[in-house]
């Protein structure tokens, strides 16, 4: 049973890594995805800043200080070929303050009409987008309408937001002209812990005709990596141009190698676990000595000596194959509860704020594996004490006490 117990855990751990991480990589894929692979994101290189008016030093939320994002950039990038549209943005830290609740959120001033282009399945709960120019209208991401904890934000309800821009604190009001849908992170951005309001607000609240970042939509995929070369031949170091299928391409690689690390660990432990098979296989042939004398006189030949005591490795593993899969079925979602600081595989947070979701991933290949891999591993481990009981001799294993 201490046998079948090591083998186990080794598998227990083999299942529940790859599956854990699997689940990570496909989590990160997920939300990268819901960015169309079509939609490039130009920002300034070096972080992000506000220019102060007069020409005094930059201070923090919108382009950078060695480069400032303006329309000038826009008129450039919307000549680009294979360039469908192009949408600037401001993006602006905030408070909301409801029902005696304060409650962090993310301010974007953007088009919205921009927003079912940019984020694929994007959809309104309640309410509608409101006009291009209205100011004073804005729309709530879910998890700021319907906060964990506090008082919901019902439709046509007034927002009060608290943001600070160029060291200041400023006070401003918004509509909830629409609530959208409960979405998710999308790329950078969280949806659910954000609120839109129209770019005509967002310049009106960052003070400064510079955009926190531009979105550029190719006309086609094929297209991306074109645009994306030209665009970045365009300026050089002082922008970066960001492509969803290529940081996806980048976070699949190192998961694919944290993958196969985390695997030889599991396997490293399952393989110490057949260490004990071997032990135990080999103290059973010795215990079992006069045992084999009798089978080889009665006429038990070689190879019937052996494949029982294969048979007895090979059962071994399957068993304690079948209870790593159980064991590492429910290890993996504990696991991937602990890796998003959320509840067991389930949501890395409550629902709608954002936080990625790690739901392991059992393919049929990874199950066949974990149930194949121990019982071979066994079976090899077996090998020897199994070969060592068939070529003992029945005189002298029947004088063994």
């Amino acid at each position: 049973m201490l046998t079948v117990l090591g083998i186990t855990i080794g598998s227990a751990i083999l299942l529940a890594l790859i599956a854990s991480s699997t689940g990570l990589n496909a989590s990160i894929a997920g939300n990268l995805e819901k960015t169309g692979a079509n939609v490039l994101t130009v920002q300034a290189a070096g972080g992000f800043f506000i220019a102060v008016a007069g020409g005094g030093p930059p201070s923090n939320g919108g382009s950078s200080s060695t480069y400032q994002l303006s329309q000038a950039d826009v008129s450039y990038l919307s000549t680009v070929s294979s360039v469908l549209a192009v949408y600037p943005y401001y993006e602006l830290p905030a408070s909301v303050v409801n029902g005696g609740e304060t409650l962090q959120a993310t301010v974007v001033g953007i088009a919205l009409t921009a927003l079912p282009v940019l984020y694929s399945g994007l959809s309104v709960a309640e309410g509608s987008i409101p006009l291009t120019s209205d100011t004073t209208s804005g729309v709530v991401g879910w998890s700021i309408a319907n906060p964990t904890s506090g008082t919901p934000i019902s439709l046509h309800q007034m927002v009060s937001l608290s943001l600070t821009v160029k060291q200041k604190s400023v006070s401003y009001s918004i509509l909830a002209s629409a609530i959208l849908a409960e979405y998710g992170s999308a790329l950078f951005a969280n949806i659910d812990n954000t609120i839109y309001v129209t770019l005509q607000a967002g310049q009106f609240l960052a003070k400064t005709p510079y955009f926190s970042g531009i979105y550029v939509v190719v006309d086609n995929t094929n297209d991306v990596s074109t645009v994306q070369d030209t665009i970045q031949g365009h300026y050089q170091n002082n922008a970066r141009v960001i492509s969803p299928g290529q940081i996806l391409s980048s976070i699949q690689s190192v998961t694919s190698e944290s993958t196969m690390f985390l695997a030889s660990i599991g396997a490293v432990s399952l393989i110490v676990a057949t260490v004990g098979i071997v032990n135990t296989m080999y103290v059973s042939v010795i215990e079992r000595t006069r045992e084999i004398g009798i089978l080889k006189a009665v006429g038990y030949r070689r190879k019937q000596i052996m494949g029982m005591f294969l048979s007895e490795a090979a059962l071994t593993g399957a068993m304690g194959a079948l209870c790593g899969l159980v064991v590492g079925y429910l290890l993996a979602f504990l696991m991937g509860g602990a890796i998003g600081g959320g509840g067991p595989g389930i949501d890395l947070g409550a629902p709608g704020e954002g936080e990625p979701t790690i739901q392991p991933v059992f393919s049929i290949q990874l199950i066949l594996f974990a149930l194949i891999f121990p019982v071979v591993l066994a079976t090899l481990a077996g090998l020897y004490p199994a070969w060592r009981a068939s070529r003992l001799s029945a005189i002298d294993a029947l004088k063994h006490e």
